[in-house]
């Protein structure tokens, strides 16, 4: 019985193998010049779609760092994940598109799973705005860059696309669980639509431009994640940051976002397509040099924490949007007319003396981007007769020139930017004036600069006070003031400042009086998340002894190390440094592993760009050798009798290698390397990302030997060169030796014969 069992284990275990023989999980079909599919330089989507097609579920169709012209639609397949060498170094070309892709997607995904896009540029092939633009609308619907109709579990991330007319990505037909991040583009029409796409999903780390329409458009569709953007427009006009175009989008979370310099609306709702509803979120956004957020009609959205700065060059009108309130208040939407105006200054009814011939009036900040002050010399006919002063201001103060006592009456007007009309205080401000006061002034401009946040004074900031003649400067103190004096104060000036490590404000104009004028000024942080943040770490002992040749793994907060898979990967140098690209204010996870071999594991949520990680003293053994971190390969192909391809590989698996060169030639002597001339289609790498390959044509290369030389520039090992060596027969044969696949279709009969045989023993006993 026991013999039994033992048998059928072995069974078993035959039969597993020969099933994981067949079916290897996780393969890399390489895509590029010298490989089983090389592109001709036209239609290369047909050796695209070729290898994804023969793509099992997990495995990667890896594109080599080349330009890949295609005429119709690269089309996906579930399971597979499509993946370039880089942005920079991968290119997806579309010729003709006037023509080729009037009416079709450039990468096409309907009804698949689990599928991951990454790491080329799309180049939808018009070559200028300005002809991509011209040509007519239709492209502009219907070429989109990645379509995904009735999809689910999408990954897309670290993509480019350029003058192509349709939407970067569009979602349609109930795709859900969508992820899009680390993506940059500017595209004709959208750079990202949900049209009734299902539920769940991220966009996050992206930037992203308008030209024609609005960077993010959803209808329909539900828990879209919207955060860590930079939205902006630079030329031509678009609709929106977001675009809200109508259904049931309860879930919409719009959070720590930038929208820069956009020419129309921030976050809007289109009426055209209907109603919306649903609940949602607009929270710790930056709008900047843009329209500030004015709710989504039909939603109930939660505002808070945003952070509205000066709008000059928005074409919406808005003009001064206004600082942060004085009281603390960070989220400012238009002023709607909810609210009237009311005089702070003088107290209604009092008696007051004018101080040099003037009175002061101030008023309530509403954030109305303009305000009206009128002064009448009765307290009961307010008609130009009785009108002394008026002026239009951005400003909530004015001083009014009065020269005789008497009852005066005040009237404030604040301008509804929703409404289109003026709101003024009812009823009107009435004070008396009896005497007058001479006080010793300075003419000149005074006022504090604080953290539009904390609140806390900003110092060493530069504030510039100019006209058109000239401008001088003053640097804030330890409390945050700054002060001019101006011999000649009456005019109109401009004040601006300007800080490290905050947006400079917009011009601000000063209607001076010749008279002190406050001014407090209130700034806004640059987040981090602008620009990639890259984290040095630096890993030593407790006495502060750097450790080099330490693995480095880190961990990101949905990956767990107990996986022994980490999402970055590299080795310190020789300063015990490495270097990864981080998000601010996200714990990972950090695995040192020593070269001793012993582990210490640490978290780490960066917001600085240097960090120094401690480990006991003991276990600083020296850089590991080379050949496990660095590896370098050939092998070749034949193409016909005289005739094959050379293929050289090199993989740094610390990440850390820069100017990647492969050169063929042959060894003279054995000894001195003399190249041949011939020349790869992959040269001069300078980020060489993960398993990197050159291919070289050789003919007549029977008997001969040939050398590829392998130089890199490595931050752990300095300079790196290997030459590796690859010897032909002295006559090739007839035919090609049978493909991996069909030995290890041979391998699998095998087996199955093998268990034949163990089972017909079994039956005789």
């Amino acid at each position: 019985m026991v013999g039994m069992k033992t048998k059928n284990i072995f069974i078993a275990l035959l039969l597993f193998l020969c099933f994981l023989s067949a079916n290897c999980l996780g393969a890399i079909i390489n895509v590029g010049p010298g490989t089983s599919f090389d592109p001709t330089g036209s239609d290369d989507q047909t050796v695209i779609n070729a290898a994804i097609q023969s793509a099992n579920s997990d495995d990667t169709v890896q594109l080599a760092s080349t330009t890949f012209h295609i005429s119709s639609p690269i089309i996906m397949k579930s399971g597979v994940t499509l993946n370039g060498n880089g942005i920079g170094a991968t290119v997806i070309y579309c010729d003709n598109p006037s023509s080729n892709f009037a009416t079709q997607n450039i990468i096409d995904c309907k009804n698949i799973s689990n599928i991951v896009i990454s790491n080329f540029l799309i180049d939808g092939g018009w070559g200028s705005l300005s002809k991509m633009h011209s040509a007519s609308n239709k492209y502009r619907e219907y070429e989109k860059g990645v379509c995904l109709s009735g999809c689910s579990n999408v990954v897309i991330h670290d993509l480019k696309m350029q003058y192509s007319m349709g939407d970067f990505i569009n979602c349609k037909k109930n795709t859900s669980n969508v992820q899009i991040y680390n993506t940059v583009c500017k595209p004709g029409h959208d750079s990202f639509d949900a049209w009734s796409a299902g539920n769940g999903i991220s966009i996050f780390n992206n930037c992203w431009g308008t030209f024609i329409n609005s960077c993010i458009k959803v209808h329909n569709t539900k828990n879209v994640q919207i955060y860590k953007n930079t939205f902006y427009t630079d030329t031509g006009s678009g609709n929106a940051g977001v675009e809200v175009m109508g259904g049931n989008t309860t879930g919409l979370n719009i959070y720590n976002n930038i929208f820069s310099s956009l020419q129309l609306k921030t976050i809007y709702q289109d009426p055209a397509d209907g109603t919306c509803s649903g609940r949602g979120t607009v929270s710790n956004n930056l709008f900047y040099n843009s329209p500030e957020y004015n709710g989504i009609t039909g939603m109930n959205i939660t505002s808070t924490d945003n952070i509205v700065t000066s709008s000059y060059s928005s074409s919406m009108g808005t003009k001064d949007c206004g600082y942060v309130a004085d009281n603390g208040t960070k989220n400012l939407p238009v002023y709607n007319g909810s609210v009237a105006p009311s005089i702070t200054f003088p107290t209604n009814g009092s008696t007051i003396s004018t101080v040099n011939g003037y009175v002061s009036i101030s008023w309530t900040y509403l954030n109305a981007t303009s305000y009206s002050i009128n002064v009448y010399n009765s307290t009961s006919k307010f008609d130009s007769s009785h009108l002394i002063y008026s002026l239009n201001t951005s400003q909530t103060s004015a001083n009014v020139p009065i020269s005789y006592n008497g009852p005066f009456a005040i009237k404030i007007g604040a301008h509804d930017g929703i409404h289109n009309s003026w709101v003024y205080n009812h009823p009107v401000s009435l004070f008396t004036v009896s005497g007058k006061t001479l006080a010793t002034v300075y003419s000149g401009i005074f006022g504090y600069l604080t953290d539009a946040t904390t609140g806390q004074p900003v110092q060493s900031a530069v504030i510039t006070l100019s006209n058109n003649t000239w401008n001088y400067t003053q640097i804030t103190d330890v409390d945050g003031l700054y002060q001019f004096t101006v011999n000649n104060g009456e005019g109109t000036y401009c004040l601006t400042a300007s800080a490290t490590g905050y947006h400079n404000s917009p011009k601000l104009p000063i209607n001076m009086t010749g008279i002190n004028t406050e001014i407090n000024l209130k700034m806004v942080k640059a987040p981090n998340y602008c620009a990639p943040h890259y984290v040095q770490l630096y890993v030593c002992t407790n006495s502060n002894e750097k450790i080099p040749g330490c693995e480095v793994q880190i961990y990101t907060p949905n990956n767990d190390p107990s996986n022994e898979k980490p999402n970055f990967c590299a080795w310190t140098n020789k300063d015990g440094r490495v270097s990864f690209h981080l998000t601010q204010d996200v714990e990972y996870k950090i695995v040192i592993i020593t070269p001793g071999g012993q582990k210490y594991a640490k978290t780490l949520m960066p917001n600085l760009d240097q960090y120094t990680i401690k480990i006991p003293a003991g276990d600083t053994c020296e850089i590991p050798a080379m050949q496990t971190v660095i590896s370098a390969n050939c092998t070749s192909e034949q193409i016909n009798n005289t005739a094959a391809y050379i293929n050289a590989s090199y993989y740094d698996s610390s990440s850390q290698s820069r100017s990647l060169n492969f050169v063929l030639g042959t060894m003279s002597d054995g000894k001195a390397f003399a190249p041949s001339g011939i020349s790869g289609n992959n040269d001069n790498i300078n980020n060489p990302i993960g398993v990197v390959t050159d291919s070289f044509i050789v003919t007549n290369c029977p008997g001969k030997t040939y050398t590829v030389r392998i130089s890199a520039e490595s931050q752990t090992y300095g300079t790196v060169c290997k030459t590796v060596n690859v010897s032909f027969p002295s006559k090739f044969p007839d035919s090609n030796v049978s493909s991996a696949g069909s030995n290890m279709s041979y391998f699998c009969v095998l087996i199955l014969i093998i268990v034949g045989l163990i089972l017909s023993k079994t039956r005789n006993i």
